[in-house]
């Protein structure tokens, strides 16, 4: 009855010299209501000695001793000690150990994982980028206008001209074939048009490119606009 009228009252000491000498750096009372002051004492030198070893800092954990006193004050002699390097704290160190551990079989596991996947997804990205070079590769070889190739595939002119094994384009090139092709069909001429048949003539021009090709043509007489607000054009008569 005396320990439930006067509850424990415990300090923890710590020593850097290997016990040589002694700090008190906590003091407290039970407020669990302890019955048994060698209970009180070895859970809170276990308590005290897992936070120090779980410390923010990397330092050897120093001596931790436990002394527990028959309250309301702190008066001597302890009724109760517990000091650390005892098999408990052994056993304490010990789980400890094997937590920390399987924490880092955990995140090892998990790396492996995601390693795995992203070789699997890597390995994907080259089949498909391999199978998008070989559509492409066709695709020019059927005589697909090379401009609706570059829409389709996402990619830019100079990429299906490489991967086409396409020659390189010259503007003046590109006006000759364009002019050539408007004398021999004639007619009416638009963007879509100019650009379809360049690409005919193995040329890949953007829209805007074609727009310019036409007003070429027009400043050269070879067509003239039917509609001023539009890219519109027939060919001129000779």
């Amino acid at each position: 009855m005396k320990g439930i009228m006067h509850p424990y009252i415990y300090a923890v000491l710590t020593s850097t010299d290997g016990g040589a000498t002694w700090a008190t750096t906590t003091t407290d009372v039970d407020t669990d209501g302890y019955t048994d002051p060698a209970k009180l004492a070895s859970d809170t030198l276990d308590s005290h000695y897992r936070d120090a070893l779980l410390g923010p800092t990397i330092q050897p954990v120093p001596l931790l001793s436990v002394h527990v006193y028959d309250g309301p004050t702190i008066t001597a002699p302890a009724i109760s000690t517990a000091t650390i390097g005892e098999e408990r704290q052994w056993q304490a160190t010990g789980r400890l150990l094997a937590e920390i551990a399987a924490d880092l079989r955990h995140f090892e596991d998990e790396k492996k994982t995601l390693d795995t996947q992203l070789l699997s997804t890597q390995t994907a990205i080259g089949n498909v980028r391999t199978r998008l070079e070989n559509v492409t590769r066709s695709a020019v070889r059927m005589g697909m206008p090379q401009i609706d190739i570059a829409h389709a595939s996402g990619r830019s002119r100079e990429w299906v001209r490489k991967t086409g094994n396409l020659p390189e384009e010259s503007e003046q090139g590109q006006k000759e074939a364009l002019q050539k092709a408007v004398q021999t069909a004639g007619g009416t001429w638009n963007t879509r048009r100019a650009a379809n048949a360049l690409s005919e003539a193995g040329h890949m021009v953007t829209d805007k490119r074609a727009r310019q090709l036409l007003r070429d043509l027009a400043a050269a007489e070879v067509i003239s606009k039917t509609d001023p607000n539009t890219a519109t054009y027939r060919t001129t008569e000779q």
